[in-house]
C-alpha cells in the first residue's frame, strides 16, 4: 500500500477582501485518480478546492483549500510531515498574484494606487498589477526535499502533438518530476499523453487516464 497525495481543482488569489482571481478547473481528474488509487488499496490524501467532490471513501482523506497560500501551506506540511510515496499535481495553480490595484482619478493624476479593504464599485476603469507566484511544483525537489514519485500536469493550446510533447518533457525535467501528463485545451476531454513510459509518451483516452497513470506509478514504486 502506497501513500499518495493528490491535488485537484483551482487556487485563487485575492484582489481585495471581497474579490478574487481564479480559474475554471473543477477537480474532476484529481477525484477520479483518488478513487482509482483508493480502490487498489492505497492510502490517499486529496487536497481539493471543490467541496462537491469530497468523498466518504475510507482510504481517502479529503482536505479543502481555496487560495494559493492555502495550497502552498498544505503541500509543505503534508510533504514534510507525512513523506508520501507519490504526489500527483492535477490542480490548476495560480501563476500570478495581485500586487496592486490602480485607477485614473483625474487628468492631473493619471494613475493612482487604491488602498482599500474593499474597492468601491464606482470607478470607470481599474488596472490590476499581477506578479508571478512561485511554482509549487518546483518546491518539491528544492525546498521540501521530496524524494517520492512526482507527477506534473501540463495544459497547452493550439499546438501540434510533437510540440506539446517537446514542451511537456522540457517542463518535466525542469521540475525534476518523474512523470508528466500533457494535454491540450481543445481535446483535453478526449485524450492525454503520459510519459516518459519506456522512454516515450503514450497517448491514452481520457476515460483510461486514471487507470494508466496509477499503473505507471505502481510500476515505478515497485522498481524502487
Amino acid at each position: 500500500m502506497a501513500r499518495i497525495l493528490i491535488t485537484a481543482g483551482a487556487t485563487s488569489v485575492p484582489i481585495d477582501s471581497a474579490r478574487k482571481i481564479t480559474n475554471m478547473a473543477k477537480g474532476l481528474t484529481g477525484q477520479t485518480l483518488a478513487i482509482e488509487a483508493a480502490s487498489r488499496g492505497h492510502k490517499v490524501c486529496l487536497l481539493t478546492s471543490n467541496h462537491y467532490l469530497t468523498t466518504a471513501h475510507e482510504k481517502i482523506e479529503t482536505i479543502l483549500f481555496d487560495t494559493f497560500e492555502d495550497l502552498n501551506s498544505l503541500l509543505k506540511n503534508k510533504v514534510m510531515e507525512t513523506n508520501p510515496d507519490a504526489v500527483i499535481m492535477t490542480a490548476a495553480v495560480s501563476d500570478y498574484g495581485c500586487s496592486g490595484i490602480f485607477t485614473t482619478p483625474s487628468p492631473e493624476t493619471p494613475v493612482a494606487k487604491i488602498d482599500a479593504k474593499k474597492i468601491p464599485g464606482h470607478h470607470d476603469e481599474l488596472w490590476l498589477r499581477l506578479k508571478p507566484l512561485p511554482k509549487l511544483i518546483d518546491q518539491f525537489r528544492t525546498k521540501w526535499n521530496f524524494c517520492g514519485i512526482l507527477v506534473k500536469f501540463k495544459l497547452e493550446s493550439q499546438i501540434d502533438e510533437q510540440k506539446l510533447l517537446s514542451l511537456a518533457e522540457e517542463s518535466r525535467l525542469h521540475s525534476k518530476a518523474d512523470l508528466m501528463v500533457a494535454n491540450r485545451l481543445e481535446d483535453a476531454s478526449n485524450r492525454a499523453w503520459i510519459g516518459p513510459l519506456n522512454s516515450r509518451y503514450k497517448c491514452v483516452d481520457r476515460e483510461n487516464l486514471a487507470m494508466e497513470l496509477i499503473n505507471a506509478i505502481e510500476t515505478m514504486l515497485e522498481a524502487r
